[in-house]
């Protein structure tokens, strides 16, 4: 079995990224942030949501490794106040390793984030990163670039400005809603491939979830997974002689997933 080192869910074997917050999946089961420590012993936290993925994955590694006890409330590190020398050395080296580091003494260009959700900025980050373009967050969370990366940067916006979902948006309690109704219909299927009442609800339910973007607080990446996986689902339902083993274990694939959502 495998783990999103993150969220927490559990992932059998095959699966190499979560399909909630998009890092790869790490072999360690995580620990809950309660459990770090002793009963009533102080915590900190670091907050790393500008970090890209791949960065956190390395952090997560090098505490395992050294054994230092944390936990992660999505992009938020958990640890003992009296691990802090020893996560501050962590954090600098899986920011290291994480991608190109700034030149500080070359000129550089601030581009400020307001009006940017974390996600966003996570995921821009990511883009800047798997292009090799060297960036920073500063204290009051402008991107800091190179000058001379100036026309890279802003191609690198355009595309991924481009990429905005203009979908409507599906507001929090309709989004709500519709999980729980996905959860039913994929927990009835995973019971049952053949039960009518899971097959109708899904059938209805993929339209809405495919033709609106996520509310606030849903990862946007996760709610596009979760449509591509249910409309494969709903194709597989409309073949007469589909494999009911396959339609059980696509179901229960979901189940597993809303269930962390409602």
């Amino acid at each position: 079995m495998s783990w999103c080192f993150q969220c927490g869910i559990q992932y059998s074997m095959g699966v190499d990224d979560c399909v909630e917050c998009g890092v790869a999946l790490v072999d360690e089961a995580p620990v809950d942030a309660a459990d770090v420590g002793a009963s009533g012993e102080d915590q900190m936290a670091y907050e790393l949501h500008e970090w890209a993925g791949e960065s956190r994955r390395i952090l997560d590694q090098l505490l395992t490794a050294a054994g230092t006890a944390h936990a992660w409330q999505g992009a938020t590190l958990v640890v003992r106040v009296a691990d802090e020398e020893a996560v501050d050395l962590a954090v600098a080296e899986a920011a290291d390793a994480g991608g190109p580091a700034l030149d500080p003494e070359a000129e550089k260009l601030a581009y400020e984030m307001d009006g940017w959700a974390a996600d966003e900025q996570s995921a821009f980050s990511e883009l800047l990163g798997r292009l090799g373009i060297p960036h920073e967050f500063d204290a009051e969370g402008d991107l800091l670039v190179l000058v001379a990366d100036e026309e890279s940067v802003e191609s690198a916006l355009d595309a991924f400005q481009a990429g905005a979902d203009d979908r409507p948006e599906l507001e929090g309690l309709g989004a709500n809603r519709l999980l729980s109704d996905m959860f039913v219909a994929c927990d009835r299927l995973r019971k049952d491939a053949r039960d009518l009442t899971g097959i109708e609800q899904l059938i209805g339910l993929v339209q809405v979830l495919v033709e609106h973007r996520p509310p606030f607080g849903i990862d946007g990446q996760l709610w596009n997974a979760l449509g591509e996986r249910t409309s494969e689902l709903v194709a597989l339902l409309g073949i007469g002689d589909a494999d009911e083993s396959e339609v059980s274990g696509l179901a229960g694939g979901l189940t597993d997933v809303l269930r962390n959502l409602t």
